[in-house]
C-alpha cells in the first residue's frame, strides 16, 4: 500500500524537517512515546467552525445527577441546595483513567463527552436539543432525557431569572446579539482563583475544612448567646459554610474514588510493572491531595487540576487564569534539581500531560460562543514569566519546561502569556521565540511594568499584589490574591462596537436587525462638519457601554440568589473567612473591564467621513448613506476610494491616530464614569477573539469600505488586513501613541512575521531588536502568527497532513484546520511584516 504523505513526511529526518520548518512533524517526531500517545488520544471538543467533531457527545449523567438532587433539597437556600446537588455528582458520576496517564480528572462521564449545564440559560438547553450529531446513543432516549430536564428548568436558570428583574428594554437589546455577547452570570462565564489561599502549599482541602468548622462554632456561640442585630447575618453564613464543607468533603471523596479506580487497575488488571507501578503512584497521589497540600510535582499539578475540573462541574467556566510556572516551580526544583526524583525528560513528560489534560476538557457552548472562539472550548490563556512581589525575576526552570513541552504537544488550549520584563533573562526569551518561530502563535508578549501600573491606576491594586496577576481570560491582567482575585466574569459585558459609528451615522437606527437600538443623535445627512458627527458617535458609545454593564452589574449582585458558587467559595480566603459566597462583590476592589470587539472600524471610519466627506467634500453625507444603505452596491469606485485613499490606522499617520487617540480619551472619560459593584470603573479592553467573523453579518457597511457580510478587522489595535503600509515600525509607532496605562485595560496588537526572515540566529537577533522597540515605546502586548502562505493554503487543500498547524487568532491560539474558511482567509490576508524596515 503506497504510504500517506503524511507517512512520508515522517520518515524524513528530524534535520530535514526543520530545515523545511514543518514544526508539526518534528513535534511528532521527537516528542516520547508516552506523550505522542495521549497528544492524539484526545477528542477535539473545540467546534470546528461552529460544528463539533464527529463522536462527540454531550454528556447526560452530570445533568441528571444534579437535576435529582437539586429536586430532593427544594427546601434549602440555593447554596446549600447547590452543593448537596454538586456532592451527588461527585459521587456518582463514571470516572475513568486514560491509558499511560499520570495524571487524572475529566469534566465527564467519558472522554468523548461535553458538560452542559442545564441550570444555566434555557435557551442553551434548547440548542443541545436541537444540536444534530452530539446526542448519545440511543438518541430517541437520550432526546426525552433531555427534554425532561429541559422542561424542568425551563424559567429557574439563573439567565431565566435575571431576566425577570431587568429592565425589558436592556434585556430585548442585550439579547439582540447585535450589540454584545456574554451570560451576566456565573452559571456561564469565568473564574479568577484565589490561588495566593489554596497553590502555595499552606493548605490541603482538610485545613480549609478545619478552618470551617471553626467559624461555624464561633458563629453558633454567638447566635446562641445575646441577641442583636449584628448576629441575625450569621444564620445565612452558617448554611453557606455547611455548603463549602459539602462540597470540599464530596471534592476529596471524589479524588479518593481515581485512587480506588488506579489500584483496582493495578492489583487486578495491570500486567506490565511499570505502568503498575504508575497506577499506584496515581493512587497515592489521589489519596494526597486535594486533601493535604501537594509534595511532589506531579501531586502539585493533579492538585491543581483537580481545582480546575471541580469549578468546571460546578459552572461552565470559559476561561482558565493561571501562573503554572509560578505556582509549580518549586515543585519542579525540588523533583528535578535537589532530590533527583524526576530526570528532566521524565519532569517535561508530566508537563506535557498537564497541557494535554487541560486541552481535552470540554463543555457543550452555545452557537454564538462557538463562532466566536473557533476550534477552542474556552480561552486557556496561562501566565508565565513576571516578577515575584519583591519585583524580582519570577522565571523558573518549569517557565523553560513549559515552553518546551508546548512546542512537543502542540495543543491550542491552553495558550501562554508571557510577562516580559527588563531583567528576563535571554535563554527565556530564546524559548519564547522557539515557541513563536514553531508557529504556535503563543506565548503573546506582554509589557509587565506597563500592566502592573495598569492594574493599580484603574483599580487600586498594592504593587506587591498587582505584581501577582495573572491573565483572567485573553488579555486582562488580574491579582491572585484574596481581594484582587476576580470570581465573576465582569467582562460579559463584550461590545460590538463597530455598532457605535454604524448607529451614529444611522440616528441609532439598526439597519441589520431592523430596530431602533441606540438614541437618536440626529439625522447625519444633515451634519454640517465632523464634529456633529463625533460627537453622535460619543453618544453612541456611552450609551452601548452603559447598556452592556448595566446588566452585568445587575446580574453580579443578583447572582449568590440565582446561581450560587460552593465549590468556589471554598477554596477562598475571603468566602472562607467571612461565610459569604465569593460572587458576593463585597470586599473584592474589582477588575471589571468592557471588552471592545471590532474597534479600530470606528477609527478608520471617522477618519475616512473626517477626509473625504468633510475636507475634501469629494462626496456628500447623503451621498455616503446611500452608499451604505445599499451596502455598496452600484458604488464599487466610492467604496474603493474610501478603502484607498482615506487614512488608516497602522501607518503612523497622525491624521488617523489622532482620532484614535481621541475616541479613546472620551471612552476612558466614560469608564470612570461608570462604576462596578466594588466601585471601581470599567476600563475597555479593545480585543477580539472570533468576533471578527461571528459580526460579520451583524455589522452593515461602513466608511472604511468594507461591506455586510465582510470581515472585520482581527481585532484590538490591529491595522485592517493589508491597510498597514509602512512596515511593523509603523504599526508600532502609531499603537505607542495610545496611553496603554491610562485609557484602556488593554490593547491587542497582531503582527505576522516571515519564518524565511526569521530562520535561525539572525531571525532571533532580529526579533529581539523588534521587542526591544515594542518595549521601549511602551506598548502592553503584541502576538504573532509565523506560518507561511503556501503551508496555510496546503492546510486548506490537505486538511488531514496539517492537523497540528497553529495560528493566532486574536486572543488564543486554534489549529488551521478547526476555523472557518473565511478565518482562515482573514488571517492568510493579514500583512507579513519584514523586521528591521
Amino acid at each position: 500500500m503506497e504510504k500517506s504523505l503524511a507517512s512520508k513526511e515522517l520518515d524524513k529526518s528530524v534535520e530535514q524537517l526543520e530545515k523545511e520548518q514543518k514544526w508539526w512533524f518534528v513535534a511528532e517526531k521527537k516528542r516520547s512515546k508516552r506523550l505522542d500517545y495521549l497528544r492524539k488520544a484526545v477528542w477535539k471538543k473545540g467546534a470546528i467552525g461552529g460544528n463539533y467533531n464527529p463522536g462527540i457527545k454531550v454528556d447526560l449523567e452530570r445533568p441528571i445527577l444534579f437535576t435529582e438532587a437539586w429536586k430532593e433539597n427544594e427546601h434549602d437556600p440555593i447554596m446549600l441546595r447547590k452543593a448537596k446537588a454538586l456532592a451527588h455528582v461527585l459521587e456518582n458520576i463514571t470516572i475513568f483513567i486514560t491509558d499511560h496517564a499520570q495524571l487524572v480528572g475529566y469534566v465527564g462521564s467519558l472522554p468523548h463527552t461535553l458538560q452542559w449545564f442545564p441550570e444555566g440559560v434555557s435557551m442553551v438547553n434548547e440548542e443541545v436539543y436541537n444540536e444534530p450529531g452530539i446526542i448519545p446513543e440511543p438518541e430517541e432516549e437520550s432526546l426525552k432525557i433531555i427534554a425532561e430536564i429541559n422542561d424542568y428548568w425551563n424559567g429557574q436558570t439563573a439567565v431565566d431569572k435575571l431576566a425577570r428583574v431587568l429592565d425589558p428594554e436592556d434585556a430585548v437589546k442585550f439579547l439582540s446579539g447585535a450589540i454584545g455577547w456574554g451570560a451576566p452570570t456565573s452559571a456561564y462565564g469565568y473564574s479568577g482563583k484565589d490561588y495566593e489561599y489554596i497553590m502555595t502549599g499552606k493548605r490541603g482541602f482538610e485545613d480549609i475544612l478545619d478552618e470551617i468548622d471553626r467559624r461555624i462554632e464561633e458563629a453558633e456561640e454567638k447566635t446562641a448567646g445575646t441577641p442583636g442585630p449584628e448576629l441575625l447575618p450569621l444564620y445565612d453564613r452558617i448554611q453557606n459554610w455547611e455548603a463549602m464543607r459539602i462540597v470540599l468533603e464530596a471534592a476529596i471523596s471524589y479524588a479518593n474514588r481515581y485512587a480506588r479506580l488506579a489500584r483496582i487497575i493495578a492489583e487486578n488488571f495491570e500486567t506490565d510493572p511499570k505502568r503498575k507501578e504508575e497506577l499506584l503512584r496515581i493512587a497515592e497521589t489521589c489519596e494526597r491531595v486535594p486533601a493535604h497540600p501537594p509534595r511532589t510535582l506531579q501531586e502539585s499539578f493533579q492538585f491543581d487540576h483537580f481545582i480546575q475540573v471541580l469549578s468546571r462541574f460546578e459552572a461552565y467556566e470559559g476561561a482558565w487564569p493561571a501562573r503554572p510556572d509560578y505556582y509549580h516551580g518549586p515543585y519542579y526544583d525540588k523533583d528535578v534539581n535537589i532530590d533527583k526524583r524526576l530526570t528532566k525528560e521524565e519532569a517535561l513528560d508530566l508537563v506535557g500531560e498537564f497541557l494535554i489534560r487541560a486541552y481535552e476538557v470540554g463543555m457543550f457552548a452555545p452557537r454564538w460562543a462557538r463562532e466566536g472562539l473557533q476550534g477552542i472550548t474556552g480561552t486557556w490563556v496561562w501566565t508565565l514569566g513576571g516578577v515575584k512581589p519583591d519585583g524580582t525575576d519570577a522565571c523558573n526552570d518549569l517557565t523553560i519546561a513549559f515552553l518546551q513541552a508546548a512546542r512537543l504537544v502542540r495543543v491550542s488550549n491552553p495558550t501562554f502569556g508571557f510577562r516580559w520584563h527588563p531583567h528576563v533573562k535571554d535563554e527565556v526569551m530564546r524559548e519564547c521565540f522557539e515557541c513563536i518561530r514553531h508557529g504556535l502563535g503563543y506565548p503573546s508578549m506582554r509589557n509587565d511594568p506597563i500592566l502592573i501600573a495598569n492594574s493599580m491606576h484603574w483599580h487600586k491594586h498594592p504593587l506587591e499584589e498587582a505584581r501577582l496577576w495573572v491573565h483572567q481570560a485573553c488579555m486582562s491582567p488580574c491579582p491572585t490574591t484574596k481581594h484582587g482575585f476576580q470570581p465573576f466574569r465582569m467582562a460579559s459585558a463584550t461590545a460590538n462596537t463597530a455598532k457605535m459609528i454604524e448607529y451614529a451615522l444611522f440616528n441609532g437606527y439598526d439597519n441589520v436587525v431592523k430596530m431602533q437600538m441606540g438614541p437618536k443623535t440626529g439625522d447625519a445627512r444633515k451634519f454640517k462638519d465632523f464634529e456633529e458627527l463625533f460627537q453622535a458617535w460619543v453618544k453612541q458609545m456611552e450609551w452601548l457601554m452603559n447598556i452592556l454593564v448595566r446588566t452585568v452589574n445587575l446580574g453580579r449582585v443578583k447572582d449568590p440568589e440565582f446561581f450560587g458558587r460552593p465549590f468556589l467559595s471554598a477554596i477562598s480566603q475571603r468566602s472562607v473567612e467571612s461565610g459569604l459566597d465569593i460572587v458576593n462583590p463585597e470586599g473584592e476592589r474589582g477588575n471589571a473591564w468592557v471588552t471592545f470587539f471590532t474597534w479600530v472600524e470606528n477609527v478608520d471610519s471617522l477618519a475616512a467621513v473626517k477626509k473625504l466627506v468633510f475636507e475634501e467634500k469629494k462626496y456628500t453625507m447623503d451621498e455616503l448613506l446611500t452608499a451604505l444603505e445599499a451596502n455598496w452596491e452600484g458604488y464599487e469606485e466610492m467604496r474603493l476610494d474610501f478603502v484607498k485613499n482615506a487614512p488608516k490606522w497602522g501607518n503612523d499617520d497622525d491624521y488617523v491616530d489622532e482620532i484614535m487617540v481621541r475616541c479613546l480619551n472620551e471612552v476612558a472619560r466614560h469608564s470612570k464614569e461608570m462604576k462596578c459593584p466594588s466601585g471601581n470603573p470599567w476600563p475597555a479592553l479593545p480585543e477580539n477573539v472570533s468576533g471578527n467573523i461571528h459580526y460579520a453579518n451583524i455589522v452593515g457597511a461602513l466608511p472604511n469600505g468594507r461591506r455586510l457580510g465582510d470581515a472585520l478587522y482581527d481585532g484590538g489595535i490591529s491595522p485592517g488586513p493589508g491597510l498597514d503600509k509602512k512596515g511593523p515600525t509603523a504599526v508600532l509607532k502609531s499603537c505607542a501613541k495610545i496611553d496603554h496605562i491610562g485609557q484602556g485595560r488593554a490593547f491587542l496588537l497582531n503582527q505576522r512575521l516571515s519564518p524565511t526572515q526569521l530562520a535561525g540566529e539572525k531571525g532571533y537577533q532580529l526579533w529581539k531588536a523588534y521587542m526591544k522597540t515594542w518595549a521601549e515605546l511602551g506598548l502592553d502586548h503584541v502576538q504573532f502568527n509565523m506560518v507561511d502562505d503556501a503551508t496555510l493554503r496546503a492546510a486548506q487543500k490537505d486538511p488531514e497532513k496539517y492537523q497540528e498547524v497553529i495560528v493566532r487568532v486574536a486572543g488564543y491560539s486554534a489549529h488551521f484546520v478547526d476555523i472557518s474558511r473565511k478565518t482562515q482567509d482573514n488571517i492568510i490576508q493579514r500583512t507579513i511584516q519584514e523586521l528591521g524596515k
